[in-house]
């Protein structure tokens, strides 16, 4: 038997990994049949996951630059704060 933890999380025996070949990082989805608790392991990563709830393709590079060019405005926003404080020395 498995215990739920106070996260809710519960771990698969290594029995039934093995069997079913769950691996780190492969997604499942919880439903609900007939009054019971069911659990469909998928092969695959997150990206995965949000690919089949979406049916969307993500561009991952303009995403990232994207993020950069956000993370380097900010910085330049708060060296300009920091250039334009007076120094008291």
């Amino acid at each position: 038997m498995s215990r739920i933890t106070q996260k809710g999380q519960v771990t698969i025996p290594k029995k039934i990994r093995d069997l079913f070949d769950i691996k780190p990082n492969d997604i499942g989805e919880f439903t609900v049949k007939e009054g019971s608790i069911m659990f469909l392991v998928k092969k695959g990563t997150i990206l995965d996951a949000h690919r089949i709830k979406t049916d969307k393709n993500i561009d991952f590079a303009k995403l990232k630059e994207l993020m950069e060019k956000d993370i380097a405005a900010n910085i330049v926003k708060e060296m300009k704060w920091f250039l334009l404080m007076p120094i008291f020395l």
